[in-house]
């Protein structure tokens, strides 16, 4: 069997049976900055062969690959500009003045003693923005920061705190619920899209239209790791590396769960060994998931519910839902349906940046 592939006016190809090799590629994304592909194998068994970006008629350019270098930053900027609604702003949407996306946030367990009164985004008429709070956290925010978020187009919706379990408190899986099975309104309303970010991660929300139309064809978006640190073309690489980061400098984040992410390591280590019995998991990306950004209009939406429910469950008894994630979208095939983002292109694109905290978040 041969393959060819053809990229970037350069032909490749290899007749080794059911592996497909592509070689150093540099992509020019925005004008901005250099996407430098390193050297990847895919296998081409199970169905679950990484398929090759194809760009129908009308759709933005698109890069198809996670594992990019973009330069030697590796943490996410901190905030420095508020973003507002000015006019200028409101009369650059053009054709995106509709509402077809709905973001939220959260601050569940008074995290930071309340909501903060800066860094925070406005909305615009395309989007509908909530907030979520627990009842603890919203008495302690200051009346003056909370109708900030109102008067900029926010949404302030209440959540009750779910029954902690024996390895994770009670406000953290209600963090996760939000995050991975939110509401039903919003997963079955009027919306093409669902973005959601942590409360410490900002994004101007001008610029979601015309960046989530260039991924139509994909039902799932996420930041990828590796800004953190190269670990080649396997997932698990970056996965073992950070889960060791945790064991050993960071114990303060798993140390209620510790046995259990031990046997996690244990359980996924043998699947990436092939030593189990059954397929070989070896997921392409290792995920942060800080931002989750959700097609809800893709044919493959609701496999990303079921896999996330998944994820969720799991929560139970592991404290880094990251150690989680990768391993439910491989089970479910939608690793390589899933786009994962480089930080900087997220930074440049949608304004992706950090604000300063006291408490520091793993």
């Amino acid at each position: 069997m041969c393959v060819f592939l053809v990229l970037v006016n350069l032909v490749l190809a290899s007749c080794k049976e059911n592996v497909l090799i592509r070689r150093d590629v540099a992509i020019r994304h925005d004008g901005k900055f250099d996407l430098l592909k390193r050297p990847e194998v895919h296998h081409a068994k199970h169905g679950h062969a990484k398929r090759l970006s194809t760009k129908k008629r009308g759709e933005h350019a698109q890069h198809a690959i996670s594992h990019l270098k973009v330069d030697e930053m590796k943490e996410i900027p901190n905030c420095r500009e508020e973003y507002t609604c000015d006019a200028h702003r409101t009369r650059s949407l053009g054709d995106y003045a509709r509402k077809h996306i709905a973001v939220y946030t959260y601050n569940i367990g008074s995290y930071e003693g309340g909501m903060r009164d800066d860094n925070v985004p406005c909305v615009p008429s395309n989007v509908d923005a909530f907030l979520f709070l627990d009842d603890d956290t919203k008495e302690r925010t200051d009346s003056n920061s909370l109708n900030l978020w109102k008067k900029l187009g926010w949404q302030v919706k209440s959540v009750t705190l779910q029954a902690g379990s024996e390895f994770v408190t009670g406000a953290r899986l209600t963090s996760k619920l939000l995050k991975f099975t939110p509401p039903s309104w919003l997963l079955n309303g009027e919306w093409e899209w669902l973005v959601e970010f942590d409360g410490n991660v900002v994004l101007d929300l001008h610029t979601l239209g015309p960046f989530l139309d260039k991924y139509s064809s994909k039902p799932l978006l996420l930041l990828d790791w590796s800004y953190h640190e190269d670990c080649g073309d396997d997932g698990f690489q970056c996965f073992s590396h950070e889960l060791h980061n945790m064991l050993h400098a960071r114990r303060k984040y798993i140390e209620d769960s510790k046995e259990n992410v031990e046997a996690w390591e244990r359980k996924l280590a043998k699947e990436h060994d092939g030593t189990d019995g059954t397929r070989k998991y070896t997921p392409p990306y290792y995920y942060e998931t800080r931002i989750i950004v959700r097609n809800l209009q893709h044919h493959r939406s609701d496999e990303v519910t079921q896999a996330f429910g998944r994820t969720y469950e799991k929560c139970h008894e592991i404290q880094r839902d990251q150690f989680l994630v990768p391993y439910f979208l491989w089970h479910a095939n939608l690793s390589f349906d899933t786009e994962a983002l480089p930080m900087r292109y997220l930074a440049d694109s949608v304004g992706m940046c950090m604000v300063e905290t006291r408490v520091g978040r793993n």
